[in-house]
């Protein structure tokens, strides 16, 4: 065999080769790119104000956590909203468990406040068939079990950008196809989460105490690429970073969240809180 030929022969072998990564990425399962996912996922927690036209109602927090065999996804929601002429308040936390290749394991939904306190506990039934079942406690009532099929990978709502960004480089038109619980129905819905824009974010990422103003203002802030997230008949606008982390939100009700410093967003609450209690009742 000549050189031309031996030339000849390598190039055929290197192309098919790449034809055959390329067969191999592309046409990878929801599950098996889901494992690496995991494997990218960094744990962090980010900080988010609650505002309602104009006025900071909440707080919110969402965390990542990781080990060798687990991740751990936990979201905290706290604030004072106005309803009529009344104000409810509301605490909600959530947290989620998924084993390293992003299946979901477990998760304890509880939400207490001035509405009836409740608690949902969802643990995945593995077999031929997967099957999410969710337990519904409230005081004084019987716990309440119904169990949905899932026909895809299943998140809650605050992971689940996670494999539509997370499985390669995000571009506008991406999509993909997951189960995701939603709380208030207590079932499963198949969704679509596509991309349909980006844009950049200035982010507070370091606060300082104004003893003025008596609260803590941001010093220092970062520009961070958004991607802004949608499903079907999704009333929520949210736009993620390109980790699939929430940087913002906002829904028709007039609440809206942005990421910010732990100062502004948490101390900043807990001060108006305490002012709150000690002004005089007229």
């Amino acid at each position: 065999m000549n050189r031309k030929a031996i030339g000849i022969l390598v190039i055929l072998v290197w192309v098919a080769g790449l034809g055959f990564l390329y067969n191999r990425t592309t046409h990878r399962t929801l599950e098996e790119r889901l494992t690496e996912v995991g494997m990218r996922i960094s744990p962090e927690t980010f900080y988010y104000t609650l505002e309602q036209n104009g006025s900071q109602v909440g707080v919110a927090s969402s965390s990542v956590d990781t080990s060798k065999t687990k991740v751990i996804a936990g979201d905290l929601v706290r604030g004072r909203f106005p309803v009529g002429n009344d104000t409810l308040r509301v605490e909600a936390r959530s947290e989620a468990r998924f084993t390293r290749g992003m299946r979901l394991s477990d998760f304890v939904i509880r939400a207490d406040g001035d509405l009836s306190p409740f608690t949902l506990r969802g643990v995945m039934q593995e077999g031929a068939d997967k099957t999410l079942r969710v337990t519904t406690e409230a005081k004084g009532a019987r716990p309440i079990t119904q169990e949905s099929l899932a026909e895809a990978p299943v998140f809650l709502p605050s992971a689940s950008p996670l494999p539509l960004m997370l499985t390669r480089e995000p571009k506008i038109g991406d999509s993909v196809k997951i189960a995701m619980f939603d709380p208030m129905s207590r079932d499963l819905k198949n969704v679509t989460l596509r991309i349909e824009a980006d844009s950049l974010f200035l982010i507070a990422d370091s606060a300082a105490f104004d003893s003025t103003a008596n609260q803590w203002v941001k010093v220092h802030q970062d520009s961070v690429r958004g991607w802004r997230i949608t499903g079907p008949k999704s009333p929520v606008t949210a736009w993620v970073d390109n980790a699939g982390r929430l940087i913002a939100a906002s829904e028709p009700g007039g609440v809206s969240m942005i990421r910010t410093a732990f100062e502004i967003a948490f101390v900043n609450w807990n001060l108006r809180e305490r002012q709150r209690f000690r002004a005089p009742k007229r």
